[in-house]
């Protein structure tokens, strides 16, 4: 039986075809880890920013502007990233003895919180795959005030 051999020409249709069926879902997992990273990067500056901003909250709680000074806190802690975010807001809350009340009338014991919310925005670069456009995530920490009234 006598094998014939192929033209060098005739296979480089079939193997563009393949490269463009291989290509594609790698692609699609290197956005969705990209996108994906990016996401748990402005998570935890998020969750590092609402930290920070109790921690000025706790020492600084006696302030008339304690709200808007954890905000710029806040804000700063981001770097520039609350971008990424829409209807950033922050929250400045106090408990003494299971009780709301304002922070500035906070004394040693009571419990101090800080609230980040943000609707995350995501890039949406993984072709043909719809994800969603927003995101919502929330931080909230709390921590025990040692000085005030």
């Amino acid at each position: 039986m006598a094998i014939r051999k192929q033209p060098d020409g005739r296979r480089g249709g079939a193997t563009l075809v393949e490269t463009a069926l291989v290509m594609l879902p790698l692609f699609v997992l290197l956005f969705g880890i990209f996108e994906y990273s990016r996401l748990l990067m402005d998570w935890n500056l998020l969750n590092n920013a609402a930290r920070e901003g109790c921690r000025y909250a706790l020492v600084n709680n006696t302030a008339t502007t304690i709200s808007s000074d954890v905000q710029g806190v806040v804000t700063n802690r981001m770097a520039g990233e609350d971008s990424h975010f829409t209807g950033f807001t922050v929250t400045v809350t106090g408990t003494h003895q299971g009780t709301s009340t304002p922070v500035n009338n906070l004394g040693p014991g009571d419990l101090i919180t800080v609230t980040v919310i943000g609707n995350y925005k995501l890039m949406n670069i993984i072709p043909m795959v719809p994800m969603p456009t927003i995101l919502s995530i929330t931080s909230a920490v709390t921590m025990v005030c040692e000085g005030g009234t």
